[in-house]
C-alpha cells in the first residue's frame, strides 16, 4: 500500500470520528438547552380609551401578541415543559421537577420615547377590569392571578408603577407552588398601562396647551399547568385516615394556644373541613402518641384537604365568612408577620438526622386552592416526621370585634414498611443476594429507609489450640453506602421496631475455602475441619464432597491388578521385541553391503563414460 493511500484512509477515519463527536456533543447541548428554554406564551391586547378602567372582560375586541411590535415585553414560562396542549381554548403544560417560572420581559423603549411618539404616561386609577388596587396604577401595573377552574381568580401578585420601578426586566416574576400544580392551576398575567402622543405643541401667554391623544392597553395571558402524579396517586384502596380538629386560639396575632370553643362562639357546631391520609399500607401509632403511615414500595402518601364549606357563607350563614388575615404569624413555627390571606397553610419536615426544615407557607390557601366539596391534595410524602397548620381567620356580621382565630393543627411521621437492606458488590455493582460470596467486598444500600436498625457483625478465623475457630472482629451498626472489603463473614441484621419484623443476611468477602464451605453449607467451622480430616474437599464454589472410602479401597485393588496384568505384558512385549532385533541385525548388514556394492559400479562405470565422450570428442576435432 503506497503513502498517499494510507495518508487517504487516516484522514477519512478521523473525519468520520470527529462527525460522531459532534453530532453526540450537539445531541447533548439540544437536550441540555432545551431542558433550560424559555417557551413563549401568546397573549391578547386590548386597546381602550382614556376614560376606561381597562375592562377587558367585557371586551371581544382584541389582537394577538404574535407581532412582536404590538406588545410591552414578552411573557414566558421556564422548566420542565411537556405535552403541550390546550384546555378550555388556552395553553396546557405538564411540567417535571423544579415548577415553572414566569417571565414578563421588557425595556424601556416607550419609557424613553419623546412626547411627539407614543410613550408612557402616568395613570392615577386603583381599579383594572374589575380589580381593585391599594396604590395607583402609575407607569404600569403587573397583576398575577391563578384559579382552580379557570373561571374565579386570585391575585398573586401585584406590581404598580412596574414599568418605571424597573425600566428593564429580565428576572422571573412568580414561581409555581407545588400545592397549585398536583392540582392543575390555571395562570393569568395581567399587564395594564396607558401610553400618550403630543398632537399639537402651542402656548398661550406662555402656558403650554399643548394637546396630547391617550389609549390605554391591557395585555391578558393565560395557560394552565399540572404536575404529572398519576403514578403518584394511589388509587388502588379507598383507606384514609382523617387528621387534625380545629381549635380556637389563645393569642390571637400569632395563632398561640388553645381555648375551649364555647356555644356562643361563631365557629361552635361545624367544621371548616378535613385533612386526611392516603396512600400508605399501615398505620400504628408511635412511641409519642403521633401516627406513623407504614409505606411499601410503590406507596405514595398524600395528604389531601376537603372543605367542606363555602368560605363566603360559613355553616350557610352569608353573616359568617373566611376573612383575609393581613397581618398574621405563627408562634411555633416562628414565620414572620405577613399576609396570611384567607387561611395560611405552613408544613414543616424533620428528617432522619433530626433537622428540621424552613417550614413551607401556602398563603391564601383556602381561596387559592381549594374549592367546595372538593378533595385537593396538599402534597406527596416521603420519610420523615411532619408537623402541619392551617391558621384561619373568621369574621362574624364583618364587624372588627367579631374577628376570631382558628387553627387546625397535627403532626404525624412516615416510615417505610419494608425491613429490606441490599448489599452490593463492589466491583461488578450488582446485588448480592443471602449466602453469597464475593472476593471484591461490597457497600450496603439502604433504599431510602432513614429510620431502620442495621446491624453487622464480622467474622474472621483465628488460630487456637484447638485449630482454626470462629473469632469476632467487629459487631456495630452500619450506615447507607460504607464499604466492607476485609475478609470475613459479615452477618446483616435488620430491624424495623415499627413492625417488629427483622431480616439476616449473611456474606462472605474473601478466598479462605473453610469459610467458604461456612457460607454455603451452614456447618461449623470445627465440623468443617473435622470433614477435612476425614479427607473431604471443598469446591470453588464452597460445597463439601466426601471421599467414599469402600469406593476407594475397590479402585485401588482394581488398579494394582491391572498394574500387574500390564506388567505381565510388558515383559512379553519386551522378549519379543528383543527377538525381533536379534534378527534384524544380519539383516541390516547384509542391506547396507549390498547398498555398498552397487554405488561402487555406479561410480566406475560413470567414470568410463565420461572418458569415453572425451576420446570421441578428441578425434573429432582431429578431422576437422
Amino acid at each position: 500500500m503506497n503513502k498517499n493511500k494510507l495518508v487517504y484512509r487516516a484522514t477519512k477515519f478521523f473525519l468520520a470520528l470527529l462527525m460522531a463527536t459532534i453530532l453526540v456533543f450537539s445531541s447533548f447541548m439540544i437536550r441540555a438547552f432545551a431542558a433550560d428554554s424559555k417557551t413563549e406564551v401568546l397573549g391578547k391586547i386590548y386597546e381602550f380609551d382614556k376614560d376606561n378602567n381597562y375592562e377587558f372582560s367585557k371586551s371581544e375586541n382584541f389582537s394577538q401578541t404574535d407581532d412582536s411590535d404590538n406588545s410591552y415585553g414578552k411573557f414566558f414560562i421556564s422548566g420542565e415543559v411537556s405535552n403541550t396542549a390546550t384546555k378550555n381554548g388556552i395553553p396546557s403544560y405538564e411540567v417535571g421537577k423544579g415548577g415553572l417560572k414566569l417571565f414578563y420581559n421588557y425595556g424601556d423603549k416607550l419609557l424613553k420615547a419623546d412626547e411627539d411618539s407614543w410613550h408612557l404616561t402616568s395613570d392615577k386609577g386603583k381599579k383594572v377590569d374589575d380589580i381593585y388596587l391599594d396604590e395607583k396604577i402609575q407607569s404600569a401595573c403587573l397583576i398575577l392571578q391563578t384559579s382552580t377552574d379557570g373561571k374565579n381568580w386570585v391575585n398573586k401578585l401585584t406590581i404598580t408603577d412596574a414599568f418605571e420601578k424597573g425600566p428593564v426586566r429580565t428576572d422571573p416574576i412568580y414561581g409555581t407552588k407545588d400545592v397549585e400544580l398536583i392540582n392543575g392551576c390555571y395562570y393569568r398575567l395581567i399587564v395594564a398601562y396607558q401610553l400618550q402622543i403630543r398632537m399639537e405643541n402651542r402656548k398661550i401667554l406662555f402656558i403650554n396647551r399643548d394637546k396630547y391623544d391617550y389609549k390605554k392597553y391591557a395585555e391578558l395571558y393565560e395557560f394552565y399547568a399540572y404536575a404529572d402524579t398519576k403514578s403518584d396517586k394511589n388509587d388502588l384502596t379507598n383507606e384514609k385516615y382523617t387528621i387534625g380538629s380545629k381549635a380556637k386560639v389563645a393569642e390571637f396575632d400569632s395563632y398561640f394556644g388553645e381555648e375551649t370553643i364555647t356555644k356562643n362562639d361563631p365557629h361552635y357546631g361545624w367544621d371548616l373541613g378535613n385533612f386526611f391520609i392516603k396512600g400508605y399500607t399501615d398505620e400504628v401509632k408511635g412511641p409519642d402518641g403521633n401516627m406513623v403511615f407504614l409505606k411499601n414500595m410503590g406507596d405514595k402518601v398524600s395528604l389531601y384537604f376537603h372543605l367542606n364549606q363555602d368560605i363566603n357563607k360559613l355553616n350557610g350563614n352569608d353573616k359568617l365568612s373566611i376573612s383575609a388575615d393581613r397581618s398574621g404569624s405563627d408562634r411555633y413555627f416562628e414565620t414572620p408577620t405577613i399576609d396570611f390571606g384567607r387561611g395560611t397553610l405552613i408544613i414543616r419536615k424533620t428528617d432522619y438526622k433530626n433537622e428540621k426544615s424552613d417550614p413551607i407557607i401556602y398563603t391564601n390557601y383556602l381561596e387559592s386552592n381549594t374549592s367546595l366539596d372538593s378533595d385537593t391534595m396538599v402534597q406527596l410524602f416521603e420519610e420523615g416526621d411532619y408537623e402541619l397548620a392551617l391558621d384561619y381567620e373568621v369574621t362574624a356580621d364583618r364587624l372588627i370585634d367579631k374577628i376570631s382565630h382558628y387553627r387546625i393543627f397535627f403532626k404525624f411521621s412516615i416510615r417505610n414498611g419494608n425491613c429490606m437492606v441490599y448489599p452490593f458488590d463492589l466491583s461488578t455493582g450488582s446485588e448480592i443476594t443471602n449466602s453469597s460470596i464475593t472476593e471484591n467486598g461490597f457497600y450496603l444500600d439502604l433504599a431510602k429507609s432513614r429510620y431502620l436498625k442495621i446491624n453487622v457483625k464480622r467474622e474472621i478465623l483465628a488460630e487456637s489450640a484447638d485449630g482454626l475457630v470462629e473469632d469476632t472482629r467487629f459487631n456495630g451498626p452500619a450506615r447507607d453506602g460504607v464499604e466492607y472489603v476485609d475478609e470475613g463473614i459479615y452477618t446483616i441484621t435488620v430491624t424495623n421496631e415499627y413492625t417488629g419484623q427483622s431480616t439476616i443476611k449473611k456474606i462472605y468477602v474473601g478466598e479462605n475455602e473453610v469459610l467458604k464451605a461456612h457460607m454455603t453449607t451452614g456447618l461449623s467451622v470445627s465440623e468443617i475441619n473435622s470433614l477435612k480430616d476425614q479427607g473431604a474437599t471443598i469446591s470453588e464454589d464452597g460445597t463439601l464432597k466426601m471421599l467414599d472410602i469402600e469406593k476407594i479401597s475397590k479402585e485401588t485393588n482394581d488398579f494394582k491388578d491391572d498394574r500387574e496384568f500390564e506388567a505381565k505384558d510388558e515383559d512379553r512385549i519386551n522378549s519379543s521385541n528383543k527377538n525381533i532385533n536379534s534378527k534384524k541385525i544380519p539383516l541390516i548388514l547384509i542391506t547396507l553391503g549390498i547398498f555398498l556394492f552397487s554405488l561402487i559400479i555406479f561410480l566406475v562405470l560413470r567414470k568410463r563414460r565420461i572418458r569415453s565422450d572425451g576420446k570421441q570428442n578428441l578425434e573429432g576435432g582431429r578431422e576437422q
